[in-house]
C-alpha cells in the first residue's frame, strides 16, 4: 500500500511541475491577443453606441423644441393681428356685395418659417406623429401665403366669397393643429 501512495504522490508532483514547468504555452499569446482585441473592440463599441445615442436624443429634443416654439409664436402673431376675423369681416362685406372681388394682402417675410425651412431636412428626427402635423401645419400656413402675397390670387386678382371661406377653413385649421402642437410644447 505504501507503494502505491508513493506513485500517486509522485504522479502529483510530476502535475504540479508541469504546471510550473518552462516550456511555455505558444497558444497562449494568440489567444491573449484575440480576447485583448475582442475585449477592446466591444468596449469601443458601447462607448460609441451610448454616446452617439445621447447625442441623437439631444438633438431629436433641440430640433422638436425649436419647430414647436416656431408655431407658437406664429400662431401669436396670427392671433394678435386678428388674420382670421378680417377674413371674416370680409366674407361678411362679400355676402352682401356676392359680385365684387376683394383684394387683399398681407406683407410677410420670405423667412417667416426660418426654423421650419433650416430643419425641414431633419424633420425625421422628430417622432413621426408629430412631424407630421407639424409639416401640416406649415403647409395650410404656406398655402394662406401663397394667396395673400404678391403673385397670390387674392393679393392680385381679389377673392370673391368661396375664396375668403375657404381661406377662413385653412386658417382655423392651421390655427386648431398649432394649438395642439402648442400644448405640446408648454
Amino acid at each position: 500500500m505504501e507503494t502505491q501512495q508513493l506513485l500517486e504522490a509522485a504522479q502529483t508532483i510530476k502535475a504540479i511541475n508541469s504546471l510550473f514547468a518552462d516550456k511555455p504555452n505558444e497558444w497562449l499569446p494568440v489567444i491573449a491577443a484575440i480576447g485583448g482585441a475582442f475585449v477592446g473592440g466591444i468596449s469601443t463599441f458601447f462607448a460609441t453606441y451610448f454616446l452617439e445615442a445621447r447625442k441623437h436624443r439631444k438633438e431629436k429634443r433641440a430640433i422638436t423644441t425649436a419647430l414647436l416654439s416656431e408655431i407658437s409664436a406664429l400662431l401669436v402673431i396670427i392671433e394678435h393681428r386678428n388674420y382670421v376675423s378680417a377674413f371674416k369681416k370680409v366674407t361678411d362685406y362679400l355676402r352682401v356685395n356676392p359680385d365684387e372681388a376683394f383684394k387683399y394682402t398681407i406683407r410677410i417675410p420670405q423667412h417667416y418659417s426660418r426654423i421650419y425651412q433650416a430643419h425641414v431636412d431633419r424633420i425625421g428626427f422628430v417622432e413621426p406623429k408629430l412631424a407630421a402635423k407639424i409639416i401640416e401645419f406649415h403647409q395650410l400656413v404656406d398655402s394662406i401665403i401663397q394667396d395673400v402675397t404678391p403673385g397670390g390670387p387674392i393679393h392680385d386678382e381679389g377673392g370673391n366669397l368661396k375664396a375668403f371661406e375657404e381661406l377662413i377653413k385653412i386658417s382655423e385649421a392651421a390655427i386648431s393643429i398649432g394649438k395642439e402642437l402648442s400644448v405640446l410644447h408648454v
